[in-house]
């Protein structure tokens, strides 16, 4: 009986920790939002990606993802299940660069945003040190 009970009970944390860790609606849960690549020599690329997970409880789908000039993206064009991970590979291009910054990289939704009725909209960014 006592194992019974104990089994029951560890299935209710269990059970409960999950629901905690799912937000209600659109959520993407990134390993890192903001990223140092380091030091880059002008004219260097630089390969490094975002990985996501969709925390929520909609499926999720990129509509598009977008930086500056310098920055190639590459996104998931397939639907984004809750639960399963995503990732946006990103190339950097020192080239055309003067000086050490941070770069955004604007990842927009099809889905919508309840609140506001617009397209969800998140912002992650990377920032390089050049060295010339």
């Amino acid at each position: 009986m006592k194992t019974l009970v104990l089994s029951l009970f560890s299935i209710l944390i269990f059970t409960a920790s999950v629901n905690a860790q799912a937000k209600k609606g659109i959520s993407m849960t990134f390993a890192n939002e903001h990223l140092d690549i380091g030091k880059v020599k002008k004219g260097e690329k630089k390969k490094f990606d975002y990985v996501f997970t969709n925390t929520g409880t909609e499926t999720l789908t990129i509509a598009i993802v977008s930086g500056c000039d310098c920055t190639t993206l590459d996104w998931p064009r397939t639907p984004i299940k809750p639960g399963e991970k995503g990732t946006i590979n990103v190339i950097f291009d020192s080239t055309e660069k003067e000086e050490s910054e941070t770069v955004d990289v604007d990842i927009y939704l099809k889905n919508l945003d309840p609140k506001s009725g617009e397209q969800y909209f998140k912002i992650v960014d990377y920032k390089f040190v050049l060295v010339h």
